[in-house]
């Protein structure tokens, strides 16, 4: 009888145990009265290796800035957090970073926001080598939560079970133009596919690459320096967005046959929303 019990009040514990740590892996607050991933559309005139967006097309795409010059792009996905790339955080101090939100020209930043930082979280397993970055994510919660407008929205995260292969995206950043050129003045996009993994593992990034990566490829486009951390973007059928990558690395920009390389978001979606929990997060209905 006491061995009955003894084993009640353990499988008790256990149950109790697996249904908190579930509850830290969900969004702490969902607010029904806003709606992830809503975007204006439309595309303005061409740039080498892709388009500048139209003004607010991506309201939660975020411009970080170091001691204020461009640094790295971020993503806002609830109210107080931006999604980035881990080596965009790992060795800049925090105090000299800065988050701006609602902007489209870096050189002309009315009408925008920027939000004082809180605290910088980077993945404990994000390592680095000399061609790339493993782990390559990190959160940058915000000090105070972000008040919404038609300029500042956040996008909605991927389903875990999705697959994107040779589907369409965008990669949206103010990166450099060329390899060697400067940064956008504007926030600009590059439309790409992501590639199978296995056409991946065949080009010569080969062994450097993992599971937790995605490849993203299109002739003489790419992302560049400067939008790294920024949001690969999936467009769903439901006309929202979410970000299913981040950007981490690549070697040069646009070379033919050489793909970019995200950080693959469904892979983290844990992580994430377990250091989330301050946060309200937007319906994704």
């Amino acid at each position: 009888m006491k061995r009955s019990a003894a084993l009640f009040a353990i499988w008790s514990l256990l149950i109790h145990q697996v249904v908190e740590s579930r509850k830290t892996l969900q969004p702490k607050v969902i607010d029904p009265e806003c709606e992830c991933g809503v975007s204006g559309e439309g595309v303005g005139n061409r740039i080498v290796g892709g388009v500048i967006s139209v003004p607010h097309t991506f309201p939660w795409v975020a411009a970080i800035f170091v001691r204020g010059s461009l640094h790295c792009g971020g993503t806002l996905i609830n109210d107080r957090y931006i999604l980035t790339a881990g080596h965009c955080v790992k060795w800049t101090n925090q105090n000299d970073l800065s988050v701006w939100l609602g902007i489209h020209d870096i050189e002309n930043r009315d009408g925008g926001v920027v939000s004082p930082i809180e605290q910088v979280i980077l993945h404990d397993g994000f390592r680095s080598d000399f061609l790339h970055d493993t782990n390559d994510i990190a959160l940058i919660k915000l000090k105070y939560p972000v008040r919404y407008n038609e300029n500042i929205k956040p996008v909605c995260l991927p389903y875990r079970e999705s697959d994107y292969t040779n589907h369409k995206v965008s990669a949206t950043g103010w990166g450099r133009v060329t390899t060697s050129g400067n940064a956008s003045r504007f926030l600009r996009q590059a439309d790409l596919k992501v590639m199978p993994w296995s056409d991946c593992r065949n080009t010569s990034f080969g062994n450097h690459l993992t599971k937790s990566m995605l490849c993203a490829y299109n002739d003489d486009t790419d992302a560049c320096q400067g939008d790294s951390g920024g949001p690969l973007l999936f467009k769903r059928q439901d006309d929202k967005y979410e970000i299913v990558g981040v950007v981490s690395w690549g070697i040069g920009c646009a070379r033919r046959g050489m793909p970019g390389i995200y950080v693959k978001t469904t892979d983290y979606l844990d992580w994430i929303t377990a250091r989330t929990t301050t946060a309200i997060y937007c319906a994704d209905n």
